[in-house]
């Protein structure tokens, strides 16, 4: 079996090179709108089982050839075969609703799922006149995959959406002001998931680490950026929900503004990850949504009872019903019934029904009607000689008689692939279980560099020597060739021609992205990956793993070419590999331990896990990072003073902290505690062997535990146990707290108090250490507020008052100077600086565009401080733009406290009847219940009593 080559070079067949004039398949509108798949916009990550554009068909001149001359059968493409029944049930439910519609495709490999789709919005979609670009679809359609190698990879069932999408629609244009509006700096987040549009959303993301993609805002619009600790008093849980409601906003908006139906499809969710499952739960349920036509392929032979996505039907079919959300549909698929696979294989071979009816019932007697294997076999009788294209007569022939055709078609379908690829050039065959052990869709470039090691970015420093660009070009051209190769024999297509520009030169001394850019492929169906993956021999199969994992982290490490699922695949390679030859047996006792086992090995393995977590976590996968967490604390010493020696320490509190933080994320408390009552138990003694700095993250996640379980007081002490450590002394006598207080207020007065102007030229806090102390100390005094110590919650506010001047600001400076003007007018009766600084916060909160931490701030200023100097119907305005931003950003406490004072202020201020602010508080109360606010909703029902008592 051909495995990959040794790190030294090895040469490659040169071909001829592919010119311009050959790439005669870019997806490109036609003229006369008869591109069957260019017509509706996006394929995107995947095409359909028999749809990909046979470029077999033309000849040099793009005239058609003649049928079947080249000896290959060119099969039919133009017409779908036996789903006329399924297409108008499609039809029917995109006629019949307006709101939202949802048909979820089960059927066997093959069936035909993503060719049904790509014929329904080929029946159903239009090229209309557009303004700006002069003809576009009258559909939206949008697409992605599942895909078997990411399943472990956050979102990747969804992110190849936007891959191939026109960014200058006009859907993209109008919606661009409203989401800034709506979600702030918020947007950013959707940007973790969809890198591509970027350029849409006009947000600039900071360029790419060695290891993660991270996202800052740089935007001319934003004054001040997230400041740069660790340490945050926004838990993951909100951070989540906040990305939830941002990307369920953006698909609302897209779809609200679009004048045309949105279509989503998302293809073999068998393979679907848990974020992305639960993003497309959230879109399909809410009743807010319409113009969108959403379609699911599943195989059904491969989702069982405990599947992820089995609960999550149901789910969706219950919330719809209760929402009375009509238009949900499951189709099965089955396979296609032989009148239909005979007149696909006639139309195939340009002969008719009866002609071809011997070679149809020994096909279909092998494949039972399944589109894709009935393709496979007939290829297989091509490659056999039995079927072949007669030069004289001009058409297709057979001599054997029918039985005689059944005996050379395998009972076992998958056969047929491997038999394909097996007659292959071997070189050819190397490529292919190549690019099967990285994921569906892949670039030449990266295929390139799995093949040859030489050319990786790292290449000068791993192995002493840098290859000549000729020497690059020429390999690259010959890889090229024996893709187009695969392409020509179906089992690859290329759902995105990249055309090179004469201008650029691509290189491996490239040094911008767009000079990264290459070719891309995809395996034409899932069962020809599957087959090349296994056709790699058992023995060396893990030796095989091993290595593409190794270089794909090597991949995954270069600034310009590196992208997040290179991490993943390598990390679930390596592990498989470690885990398979963990559990080898070792037959004689001085048998050597093999080299992967060595400690530098397994420490290296834990810091790849690491880095895969630290991307899990970035972008919420909970169970994901937790997975990479568990395997990264395996490969670390068992032994607790090697463990956080020097050498150990820095990588094990991350793999905790992010395992404690997983763990909270899912909702294990008990775990979570756990894991950090070890960490922090490395604090304690004599020789602590972390420092508080070190310990924080995980302390952070202590605290939001035991702040759930009611016990604040406990929680309270901790943080100031924390600052103690940090260098901020708090006295805990009630007398000294007084002098303390008094003292620090007269200091502020004098020296410290912020006015617009200074807060004007204030820098954002960037020193992680005083970020995490300015932080800190705000969650504290929220803490002291809940445990009724007074005057250590006005000591916290007046410190960070204070911290604010002599440091500058950050995301929670907001809150604490809002905090601190209700101290000034409730405790000092100070009626005229406090409503400068409350109107100074909201000033703040303005510029900082921040929906989570402006709901705080909004809240307070208005009905602790000017509620009481002005009209309460100026404060309105405030109250439910806190309940907006609240609800926008995840905030869900803080949107229901600006939903109570907002209710509380159109009482006070006789703005409506009382009838209408009876059913307000109704209302208020049903919602406040929905988001499980239940002390909330306590409060809301006491002044509805008051309203009801007033009515009588």
């Amino acid at each position: 079996m051909i495995m990959l080559a040794d790190l030294e070079v090895r040469s490659v067949a040169t071909a001829m090179t592919t010119t311009e004039e050959e790439s005669k398949s870019d997806r490109r509108w036609c003229e006369n709108g008869d591109d069957r798949y260019g017509e509706y916009g996006v394929i995107g990550a995947d095409q359909a089982d028999e749809s990909h554009l046979d470029d077999r068909l033309l000849d040099e001149d793009g005239e058609e050839d003649d049928f079947g001359a080249d000896g290959r059968i060119h099969f039919a493409k133009d017409k779908l075969y036996g789903r006329d029944e399924e297409l108008a049930q499609c039809r029917e439910l995109l006629d019949a609703n307006e709101r939202s519609a949802v048909v979820f495709l089960s059927g066997y490999s093959g069936s035909g799922k993503s060719r049904m789709v790509d014929e329904f919005i080929h029946l159903n979609s239009s090229t209309v006149k557009d303004d700006k670009s002069g003809r576009r679809p009258s559909m939206l359609f949008l697409r992605s995959k599942s895909d078997s190698m990411q399943v472990s990879v956050p979102f990747s069932s969804i992110s190849r959406f936007f891959d191939n999408i026109d960014k200058s629609s006009d859907e993209f244009a109008d919606m661009r002001d409203e989401l800034q509006e709506t979600l702030g700096t918020d947007a950013r987040l959707l940007l973790k998931v969809f890198p591509k549009l970027e350029t849409i959303l006009n947000q600039e993301s900071t360029e790419r680490a060695s290891a993660r993609t991270s996202y800052s805002s740089k935007s001319d619009s934003l004054s001040i950026s997230s400041s740069s600790g660790v340490f945050s008093s926004v838990k993951k849980k909100d951070t989540k929900r906040r990305m939830m409601f941002a990307l369920q906003f953006f698909f609302r908006t897209l779809s609200s503004r679009s004048n045309r139906p949105l279509v989503l499809f998302v293809d073999d969710l068998q393979w679907v990850d848990g974020l992305s499952m639960e993003l497309i739960q959230s879109i399909l349920t809410d009743d807010t949504i319409s113009n969108l036509f959403f379609f699911g392929g599943y195989r059904s032979n491969e989702v069982g009872e405990d599947h992820i996505l089995t609960k999550s039907l149901q789910d969706i079919k219950e919330k719809r019903d209760e929402k009375e959300l009509e238009g949900y549909l499951c189709i099965e698929l089955k396979d296609l019934p032989q009148e239909a696979v005979g007149q696909f294989i006639a139309d195939s071979l340009r002969l008719s029904y009866d002609e071809a009816l011997p070679l149809t019932n020994a096909i279909f007697t092998k494949t039972f009607g399944n589109p894709f294997f009935t393709r496979q076999a007939l290829e297989h009788l091509v490659r056999k000689n039995a079927l072949y294209y007669d030069n004289i007569t001009f058409r297709w022939d057979w001599n054997l008689q029918e039985k005689e055709l059944k005996e050379l078609i395998s009972d076992d379908l998958l056969e047929l692939v491997k038999a394909k690829i097996k007659h292959l050039d071997p070189k050819l065959q190397e490529v292919m279980m190549t690019a099967a052990c990285t994921r569906t869709t892949f670039d030449a470039e990266t295929i390139l560099v799995l093949l040859h090691p030489k050319f990786l970015r790292q290449s000068q420093a791993l192995f002493g020597a840098k290859p000549s660009e000729e020497e690059y070009e020429e390999e690259k051209m010959s890889l090229i060739d024996l893709l187009n190769q695969a392409v020509v024999e179906g089992l690859l297509i290329q759902p995105q021609v990249i055309k090179r520009r004469k201008s650029v030169r691509y290189s491996i001394g490239a040094v911008q992205s767009n000079e990264a850019t290459g070719e891309e492929y995809a395996f034409a169906h899932d069962k020809i990956q599957e087959t090349a993956r296994s056709l790699i021999c058992d023995g060396d199969e893990f030796e095989f793993l091993e290595r593409v994992g190794n270089i794909l982290q090597q991949r995954a490490q270069c600034p310009l070419f590196g992208e997040d699922w290179m991490f993943f695949t390598a990390c679930e390679h390596l592990n498989r590999v470690s885990v398979q030859y963990k559990t080898v047996p070792i037959e004689k006792e001085e048998e050597k331990k093999p080299d992967y086992l060595e400690k530098e090995k397994q420490f290296r393995q834990a810091i790849l896990n690491l880095r895969a977590a630290e991307l899990s976590i970035d972008l919420l996968a909970f169970p994901a990072a937790l997975d990479f967490c568990e395997h990264g604390i395996g490969y670390l010493p068992t032994d607790d003073e090697e463990l956080w020696s020097e050498k150990y320490k820095d990588t094990a509190l991350n793999l905790f902290s992010i395992a404690a933080q997983a763990k909270y994320g899912v909702g294990d408390n008990i775990a979570a505690e756990r894991y950090c009552n070890y960490v922090i138990g490395q604090r304690k003694g004599d020789n602590p062997k972390v420092t508080v700095e070190e310990a924080l993250p995980t302390l952070q996640v202590y605290l939001d535990i035991i702040s759930d379980r009611g016990e604040k007081e406990t929680a309270l002490f901790l943080c100031l146990d924390i600052l103690s450590d940090f260098g901020v002394k708090l006295p805990t006598n009630r007398r000294m707290l007084r002098a303390k207080v008094w003292w620090t207020l007269k200091q502020i007065r004098g020296r410290y108090l912020p006015t617009e102007e200074s807060v004007q030229n204030m820098p954002q806090v960037m020193d992680p250490q005083v970020s995490d102390q300015m932080e800190l100390m705000q969650l504290a005094g929220t803490l002291a507020f809940s445990a009724d110590k007074t005057y250590l919650y006005m000591l916290l506010c007046c410190e960070s008052v204070k911290n604010i001047f002599v440091h500058g600001l950050t995301d929670t400076s907001a809150a604490s100077i809002a905090s601190f003007a209700n101290i000034l007018m409730h405790f000092y009766n100070d009626f005229k600086t406090s409503p400068q600084l409350a109107e100074l916060a909201i000033l703040i909160a303005d510029r900082q565009q921040s929906k989570f931490n402006e709901t705080q701030p909004l809240n307070t200023a208005n009905h602790n401080v000017l509620g009481w100097v002005r009209p309460i119907s100026s404060t309105l305005k405030y109250h439910q733009r806190a309940y907006e931003s609240g609800i926008a950003s995840g905030n869900v406490n803080g949107g229901m406290v600006g939903k109570l004072f907002c209710v509380q202020a159109q009482l006070f201020c006789c703005s409506i009847t009382l009838p209408e602010l009876e059913g307000k508080f109704r209302e208020g109360v049903a919602e406040m219940r929905k988001m499980n606010q239940e002390f909330m909703a306590g409060c809301a029902c006491i002044v509805w009593q008051v309203v009801l008592n007033l009515i009588g």
